[in-house]
């Protein structure tokens, strides 16, 4: 397969505690630096700039980690796309933290379309990909794309 040719963007990052324990265990040396904005804010919290720096950093693994699994599941995305043909392909994959779903810009044929991927299916899609989960991505996204054709037997 090709290299993955698709934009992440994420957006309300949550950061796991794994990220919290990295942050707060890191060396000084690791710690963003912080702009004039910041250090106010933190001098107006009643909080050290280190404290605040810690938790701009783990802002920042957070946003890391998810555009990984976003890279992940754009992957798997392709791989149902490379069916279809060339005209179908993944043009973007957002995280919509606040409305827990991804969704997929991809181009069609005829127009780009919007397909939303619940995050608790992406969750078990990249942290396990069993075969029953990559059916549901499937369906979804023919779905989505008006190619019930291809669902054969399945609906």
């Amino acid at each position: 397969m090709a290299a993955p040719h698709f934009n992440v963007f994420v957006s309300g990052v949550t950061s796991s505690v794994e990220d919290w324990q990295k942050a707060m265990n890191a060396p000084k040396t690791e710690l963003p630096k912080l702009n004039e904005e910041q250090r106010e804010v933190a001098r107006k919290m009643g909080i050290s700039e280190e404290e605040y720096a810690r938790g701009v950093l783990v802002g920042q693994y957070g946003e890391k980690t998810q555009l990984e699994r976003g890279r992940t599941l754009g992957k798997r995305i392709e791989e149902i796309l490379e069916g279809l043909g060339d005209p179908y392909r993944l043009e973007a994959l957002i995280r919509e933290g606040v409305k827990f779903r991804w969704v997929a810009r991809i181009d069609t044929p005829r127009e780009s379309r919007s397909v939303a991927i619940p995050m608790d299916l992406a969750d078990d899609i990249i942290d396990s990909g069993v075969v029953q989960d990559l059916e549901r991505l499937r369906v979804i996204i023919l779905e989505a794309l008006g190619r019930k054709d291809l669902l054969g037997s399945l609906q």
